[in-house]
Order: C-alpha cells, then sequence, then structure tokens
C-alpha cells in the first residue's frame, strides 16, 4: 500500500457522527513517505541539556527549563490564541506515541491491524496520527503494535525511514515498538498502559544520545481527525499539566461509549473522570457551560494525551494498572494531579467498527470533506502506479486510487482504492472499494482472462451499493452486492463475505462467481 505523498486535510460535513465545524479550520498535510517535518537545526549548546539522560526520569525543573517560554494567557475554549511551539522545539523537547496494537471485531481486521487497513484512496489508518505528529515538528515518534501487525510494521518501515543528519537531536524517526516476550515480561499487553509501561526503557531514550522528552504526545492509530498538536502541547505547558486530555464533544448516547469527563468550565481543569458512564454517573458529568447544547453536552475523551515526563513514568509503572482511560485518569486525579482538558473543536471520528469505518470513508468523498484535495500530486509523487484511466465514465463525489482502470461504469460517493478495476455496465453506490495489490491495463486483463488466470476487480453489469469491497478480491459478471435480505449480521466468510451492522462486507481474496446476489 502506498502512501500519498500530499494530502490536505480540512473539515468534514455535518453527516459525520462525531463533528462540529470549527471557526477556523485547521489542516493535516500526509507528507510523502519517507520525508520528516521539521528536521531541527542543531540547538545552541545555552539550549541543550547538558550531560547524557540519566537512568531515572529528567528533573522538573530541567523538564521546564527545556519549555518554551509561554506568556500569554489562555482560556480553555481559545485554543487559536495560543502561541505555535515552533517545529525544532517540538522535535526536540516531544516525543510521539502511536497505539497501534489493540484487537476488534471489524471484518477488515482479519488480516491486518484496523490502523493497517486502507483510509480514502491511497493512505493507512496509522498516516492520520503520524502525519499530524509530523506535521507539528514530532519527528521521533514510537509505534506499539501486537494483533496483526505484519502489514503494519511493514508499511511503517518502508514508508518512514529513519534519517540521520549531523548530530543526535537531529534524528528522526517511526520506530516499531513490537509486542514481544522477554526474561522479565511473558505476558502480551493487555492495554494501552500495559503496552506503554513495557516499553517504558525505550521511550526513556537512554540509548539513544538525544535531549531527553520533556511531554510525550500519546495517540490511538484508529481515528480520523486534523490537529496541531504544537498548540495543544503549548496548551499543557501553559497550564504547567502533569497530563492534558484531547476532548471532543458529544451527545449522551456517544457519552455512555466513552470515556467522560466532568470539567472546569473557566480553567479548564479535570475534575472527574469515567469510562463509559450511565445512569446517575452520566448525569453528573453533564457540562454546565452555556455551549452545552443537546448534541455536544459532554466532553469525550479522544484517546489523545499529552504526559509531562516524570507523570508518564510514575503512573505508568505499575504492573496493574492496564489501561490509560480505566486506571492511569483516575490515579492522577486521586494523587490530585494536574490534569487538563483541551477542547479540539475540529473534526474527530473513533475509527474501529465497520460502521465508522464505512461513514468516515465516505466522508472523504464529499465537496467539503476532510481529505478535499490533493495538491500537486506530480511533483511529489510517491506510488509507482500510473495515473487512473477512464473511458465512458460517471463520476460524482468519488475518490479514485492510482492505477485504477475504470470502463463504462457509473460511479458515485464512493471511494476506490489504488488499482481498482470496474467493468463496462456497473453501477457502484455508497460503496468503498479498498483496491489491489497488482495493477493491469486492459490490455493486459484481456490477455489473463485468454490464459485463464484469475484478475481482481469488479466485473461487467454488476450493481453495488452500501459495502466494503476488501483488496484483491473478485467479483464475477452480473453480480449484485446490495443486501438484498436487509440482513444486519452474518458470517458467510466461507462463501467470502459478512455482514456487519448491514453492511455488506466482500473478504480480501474471496471471489464472487457470476451472477451472485447477496
Amino acid at each position: 500500500m502506498q502512501s500519498l505523498s500530499l494530502t490536505t486535510l480540512a473539515p468534514l460535513p455535518q453527516r459525520a457522527r462525531v463533528a462540529r465545524r470549527s471557526q477556523a479550520p485547521s489542516s493535516i498535510v500526509c507528507q510523502t513517505p519517507g520525508q520528516f517535518a521539521g528536521r531541527p537545526e542543531e540547538p545552541s549548546a545555552s539550549s541543550r541539556w547538558s550531560g547524557a539522560p540519566s537512568a531515572q526520569a529528567a528533573p522538573q525543573q530541567q523538564a521546564q527549563a527545556a519549555a518554551p517560554s509561554i506568556q500569554e494567557p489562555v482560556e480553555r475554549n481559545s485554543s487559536h490564541s495560543l502561541p505555535q511551539i515552533s517545529k525544532e522545539e517540538m522535535s526536540r523537547t516531544v516525543r510521539g506515541v502511536v497505539l497501534a496494537g489493540g484487537e476488534t471485531k471489524n471484518p477488515l481486521t482479519k488480516y491486518r491491524a484496523m490502523p493497517a487497513v486502507p483510509l480514502g484512496s491511497s493512505l493507512l489508518m496509522v498516516d492520520v496520527p503520524l502525519n499530524n505528529c509530523l506535521q507539528a515538528g514530532i519527528n521521533k515518534i514510537y509505534v506499539l503494535t501486537q494483533f496483526q501487525s505484519h502489514m503494519l510494521n511493514s508499511h511503517i518501515a518502508s514508508c518512514y525511514p529513519p534519517r540521520k543528519f549531523g548530530k543526535p537531536d537531529q534524528q528522526s524517526w517511526v520506530d516499531v515498538l513490537a509486542a514481544q516476550q522477554t526474561v522479565t515480561e511473558r505476558e502480551w499487553y493487555r492495554g494501552s498502559a500495559d503496552a506503554i509501561r513495557k516499553n517504558l526503557g525505550e521511550l526513556k531514550d537512554q540509548d539513544k544520545g538525544i535531549t531527553p522528552a520533556c511531554d510525550y504526545v500519546i495517540l490511538s492509530g484508529s481515528a480520523v481527525y486534523n490537529m496541531d498538536f504544537s498548540r495543544v502541547v503549548a496548551f499543557h505547558r501553559e497550564k504547567n499539566a502533569d497530563i492534558t486530555i484531547c476532548m471532543h464533544t458529544c451527545d449522551e448516547a456517544l457519552a455512555r461509549t466513552k470515556g467522560i469527563a466532568r470539567v472546569h468550565p473557566s480553567s479548564g481543569k479535570v475534575m472527574k473522570f469515567m469510562e463509559k458512564p450511565s445512569g446517575g454517573d452520566l448525569s453528573s458529568l453533564r457540562r454546565e457551560d452555556a455551549a452545552a447544547a443537546p448534541d455536544n453536552e459532554f466532553l469525550a475523551n479522544m484517546g489523545i494525551y499529552v504526559f509531562k515526563r516524570e507523570a508518564l513514568f510514575s503512573l505508568m509503572d505499575r504492573p496493574q494498572t492496564a489501561h490509560i482511560g480505566h486506571h492511569v485518569i483516575p490515579n492522577a486525579l486521586a494523587q490530585e494531579m494536574k490534569v487538563y482538558a483541551f477542547e479540539h473543536d475540529g473534526y474527530w471520528h473513533d475509527v474501529s467498527s465497520l460502521k465508522d469505518f464505512f461513514e468516515t470513508n465516505l466522508d472523504l468523498a464529499c465537496p467539503d470533506a476532510l481529505m478535499g484535495q490533493i495538491d500537486d500530486m506530480s511533483a511529489r509523487r510517491s506510488s509507482s502506479l500510473p495515473p487512473a484511466m477512464m473511458h465512458d465514465v460517471e463520476l460524482d463525489r468519488v475518490i479514485v486510487g492510482d492505477g485504477s482502470v475504470l470502463v463504462g461504469c457509473k460511479i458515485s460517493n464512493s471511494v476506490l482504492g489504488d488499482a481498482s478495476y470496474v467493468g463496462r455496465g456497473t453501477i457502484i453506490e455508497n460503496a468503498l472499494l479498498l483496491g489491489n495489490g497488482a495493477w493491469m491495463s486492459e490490455s493486459n486483463r484481456k490477455e489473463a482472462i485468454e490464459k485463464g488466470e484469475q484478475i481482481y476487480g469488479v466485473g461487467e453489469n454488476c450493481f453495488l451499493r452500501r459495502c466494503v469491497v476488501d483488496e484483491n478480491a473478485i467479483i464475477g459478471n452480473n453480480c449484485q452486492i446490495i443486501n438484498m435480505g436487509g440482513v444486519v449480521e452474518a458470517d458467510r466468510s466461507d462463501c467470502g463475505y459478512m455482514i456487519q451492522d448491514g453492511i455488506v462486507v466482500i473478504m480480501r481474496n474471496a471471489v464472487i462467481p457470476d451472477g451472485v446476489v447477496i
């Protein structure tokens, strides 16, 4: 799977389930794989910490000395007034930690982790947190993997190679920390906090000879959002917070499935935090400020945190601690640590279930979508595939990946991944085609058909509606993938498909014969 060289992310339309329009929409640019944003100049001797990092966490006074001076007073809901920390400073004093090892029940994760599932036409899910980091100047990043990690590890290794220029502080990397058994740890990761605990030695950067980080940005690998992390870190440091939780408004239905905080309306300090509250607990977490409209009366945890170095190492280094939301945040509040909420007013969608993934991808094809335009691809193209080829087609709100071949078809409100093929007379509505691993021109396809070889793609005179076609699937001629019976849940993987939340998923490498109706 090739990554986009440059993609601009802008606000999503109203139809997104967890979306709120910002007065000043921000954007995130997905960079050419292998290029790191904000490669720093070597800091002067006066700005560097002296000496090698010790085995213990860096002293608090040193961490504060390395942080930039932020003098402007900031209110909780005025994040746009925060000073933007330079990329050089972010590179030197902040590390990124992407949690990408969790297991889900999504049919698309049968062969890979959720962060390795294609997003849009040419990205993977993991590219979202990585490029949010890189755009802010965080170019020393760790990715913690475990479940079905081969595709994810391969993608990171090929698309984000390490860079070295000058002295150690000028290094940049995306380093995979895969789950492993050691002489002291025999179990796999039990949760987000346990995964971090088992990698604390690597996160301290003791063996790299670089300046110890002041703060760690911890991110989910299964969410779609655009956020300026330099402003989040500025907010975190201005408050002198031990932990900053990025939060998004939500309604009561969604609040029952998320971590919800009660936040002081003026200071932004977290007073109470609970995972998946219900009943009276939920009522006690309802916002009291004037902005608490019916659709945004709660503040939900986005799974994005900033931890001060000392707080991270003291809170995570406990064997009984498994999850950040369930254990770490309540422990921090019990110890009266400074926990603050940074309210994000841009787009955010947690993408773990098939329904969330489906809706988010279709949002990308809308005119005012999150991924609205591809800028100057000819100058920065990283894909080895040729441009898409289309003959006699009708397209409306469609993203088409590189190397796709579309012939005499009609497609609307859909996303087609790299090297997709759609035959003549086929109609596709509200569907995701995740693409194919092998590109074939029309002449190549004809030769393959004559030889009896397998050819990927959607055949002629088919009708696909509200479905997902996974990679390297073969759909014959005259097929209908429309959930004819209105089934909500079904496992027909022996026949090459599953249905979840009413959405039909044609499984990876499946072969659907001519004339099949699903």
